[in-house]
């Protein structure tokens, strides 16, 4: 979406520094090794003092040309800073950020240039090297993968300068900014959940998703709806309220109307923000190109650390696109003690936007998540029978959780999928065989807890609850592929 990219930012570079402005410039290696290098005339000194002479004019030589190399370098005000941003900052996902520096000054300058992103964004800048050419952009262009969520404020671009010579290297700094009514801001990015799929399942998903509604528009489906479709001769058991009176008059008989069924759903993502959706997962990540030396290395670049609820933001925004395609309207709940963010169902390309600003804002609680009053607050916003996908985790507990009572009294009125997340490691802890006292009693605990864990699942089954179990990498695509089942069977 090229409306979910940052606005670009510039500035004018200032000498780095506010008290030692005035000496913002250094030696350079390479003039401190010819210097080192005059030490080598010394040497005929030992035998003839004079010859020290040598030695004090070479390194004259040197000091002058380092001083007309500062003169001719040109000062910070010269250089223009531009940063913007080729994608949306997504979770997780390559995003392009072009840096452009341009100077009025005269001849080719070698700068480096080091943007001090945030850490959310990238956890060690890097240095990019620009040649310079005068009164010209010069681009360069890096990738970064964000690793949160939320809005970040950039900070400054460092620029480290120098001439062909290469005696004398300046040092400048320029803080890009966006002007606003209220005056220039530092550039703010905001890093929305992954929403585009670039291995093409999300697409895949909307292709079904179109098919699913032609068929149902094809049914000419009756029912209960409130769109009117036919009139039928009365029978027992239909209710007065549809009874034609008009046409009932004219033939001498009770007479019914039938109504279409309304095939726009309301369909609700529910999202668990609570203790344990802090619970962080290793996931490996599709890095097509990877430039490293080492195997270790390689395996980082792949590597990314996500926790629970960014993969349910990711899922949340992936099943919006398919409901919105779907003819569908979607809402969206997130909560901890108390509700975070509500988005009441709508459709189109706005409301998803507003989907995607309100789960970028989304934040982890450290407190257990309050499920009873979220479900009371769902209840009294929707009160119509819609489609509820709950993302959330069964925690283990000696009664009845409150996520069991809570998803079998929402059930009542509405159609819930309940979507867990499954622990493969809580398996194979039960299935190993213990050789020690200390394994033993892991094992017997990780068999207890699946135990219990089996029989509310079972018990949320019997109550009309859909349950979805699936692992952390696969959260967003059993969502949809859930979704669409009921909506393909008429199940809301």
């Amino acid at each position: 979406m090229r409306t979910l990219i940052p606005p670009s930012a510039s500035a004018a570079a200032q000498p780095l520094g506010k008290r030692i402005r005035w000496i913002s410039f250094g030696l350079t290696q390479r003039a401190l090794l010819l210097l080192a290098g005059g030490l080598l005339l010394s040497i005929p000194a030992f035998y003839h003092p004079r010859a020290i002479g040598f030695m004090l004019l070479w390194d004259t030589l040197v000091l002058a040309l380092a001083a007309l190399d500062l003169i001719l370098l040109p000062r910070a005000a010269a250089f223009t800073v531009r940063r913007t941003f080729l994608d949306s900052p997504q979770l997780g996902e390559p995003t392009r950020v072009e840096l452009g520096v341009m100077h009025t000054g005269s001849g080719v300058l070698h700068v480096v240039a080091i943007d001090d992103l945030h850490a959310g964004l990238i956890l060690q800048p890097a240095m990019q090297q620009i040649e310079a050419f005068p009164q010209d952009e010069n681009l360069s262009i890096t990738t970064l993968r964000p690793g949160q969520r939320g809005d970040f404020a950039l900070g400054k671009v460092y620029l480290r300068y120098r001439s062909a010579l290469g005696l004398i290297e300046r040092w400048a700094a320029a803080l890009p900014v966006v002007q606003r009514i209220e005056g220039p801001q530092p550039q703010p990015v905001r890093v929305f959940p992954a929403h585009e799929d670039s291995r093409g399942t999300t697409q895949f998903y909307l292709l079904r998703a179109r098919q699913i509604e032609m068929q149902r528009r094809k049914l000419q489906m009756r029912g209960i709806g409130r769109d009117f479709d036919s009139l039928r001769d009365y029978q027992p058991g239909d209710e007065l309220r549809n009874v034609s009176w008009t046409a009932t008059a004219r033939r001498g008989k009770l007479v019914t109307r039938q109504f279409t069924v309304e095939r726009s759903q309301q369909v609700w993502v529910v999202l668990d923000a609570g203790r344990l959706s802090r619970t962080a997962f290793e996931l490996r990540r599709s890095v097509n190109e990877v430039v490293a030396e080492t195997d270790a290395e390689r395996e980082r670049a792949h590597a990314m650390t996500v926790t629970q609820l960014d993969q349910a933001t990711t899922a949340a925004t992936m099943l919006a696109q398919v409901v919105s395609i779907s003819g569908d309207k979607f809402g969206m709940m997130t909560y901890g003690r108390s509700v975070q963010q509500l988005l009441m169902p709508g459709a189109g390309p706005m409301h998803v936007r507003l989907l995607l600003d309100l789960l970028s804002q989304t934040r982890s609680e450290a407190a257990e998540a309050d499920h009873l009053n979220a479900i009371a607050r769902l209840k009294n916003v929707q009160r119509r029978r819609g489609l509820i996908v709950w993302i959330t985790e069964l925690a283990d507990a000696a009664g009845t959780p409150e996520l069991v009572i809570a998803a079998t009294e929402l059930a009542r009125r509405h159609r819930v999928v309940l979507v867990l997340l499954h622990h493969p490691e809580l398996d194979a802890l039960a299935a190993s065989a213990p050789t020690t006292s200390s394994q033993m009693y892991h094992a017997a605990a990780a068999e207890e807890m699946l135990e219990r864990r089996r029989e509310r699942i079972a018990k949320l089954e019997r109550s009309g609850v859909l349950i979805v179990e699936t692992t952390a990498e696969e959260i967003g695509i059993r969502a949809v592929s859930q979704y669409l089942e009921v909506k393909a069977k008429g199940m809301v």
